[in-house]
């Protein structure tokens, strides 16, 4: 079974909706900042998976490694896990549908052996579970908060503790894509300058 990566990203829509509604009703503050939490994280989700199976399409034209097989069976369980999870938690179950969605990624984050950098000569990286510890770590932090919520405990903690990772972790996603853009873009002009300008020792 294939899914286009526009699609996979649209399947996350319907429950982003859900949540911001959910963010706007007039319930108690934690509940509101962390339906917004997670509709938040549900934009950077659909928006990565979109990402990861556009690079597995990218990569599996150039390339027959039994790798990407396997890749691509482990980010299609992980987006049927959270879109069932953003699903559940835009109904208004948001604690678990918070521990299923982090549940999914911890997976991923542990399983998927490999990463996909298309534009490299070596297009496919092994990428272990611990080259991933920073990753699995908020990961682990925010499964946590989600029981705690489940559980009824210290819930303006946990919605705090949430939004202040998805920021975090949205705006380090950020940065990387500003500094690759801005890199990208260095080495173009650079190739433009140094064809427009050659070297002395290139001219003799």
């Amino acid at each position: 079974m294939t899914l286009s990566p526009t699609w996979a990203a649209a399947l996350f829509m319907p429950a982003t909706v859900g949540l911001l509604y959910q963010a706007l009703q007039p319930h108690p503050w934690p509940y509101r900042l962390l339906a917004l939490s997670l509709m938040l994280m549900s934009l950077e989700q659909a928006h990565m998976a979109r990402v990861d199976l556009r690079h597995g399409d990218i990569v599996g034209q150039r390339s027959r490694d039994p790798r990407l097989g396997h890749f691509s069976r482990v980010v299609m369980l992980t987006i049927a896990g959270q879109v069932a999870g953003f699903s559940i938690a835009a109904l208004g179950h948001l604690g678990w549908g918070m521990g299923l969605i982090l549940v999914s990624l911890l997976g991923f984050n542990l399983v998927a052996s490999i990463r996909l950098e298309p534009a490299s000569p070596k297009p496919i990286q092994p990428a272990g579970w611990r080259s991933r510890l920073d990753v699995l770590g908020l990961d682990a932090i925010a499964l946590v908060l989600a029981l705690l919520w489940i559980a009824q405990r210290a819930q303006g903690w946990v919605a705090g503790g949430l939004f202040a990772i998805t920021v975090l972790y949205g705006g380090s996603k950020l940065v990387a894509y500003v500094t690759a853009a801005l890199r990208s873009g260095s080495a173009v002009h650079v190739s433009h300058t140094a064809q427009e300008h050659p070297k002395t020792s290139q001219q003799n």
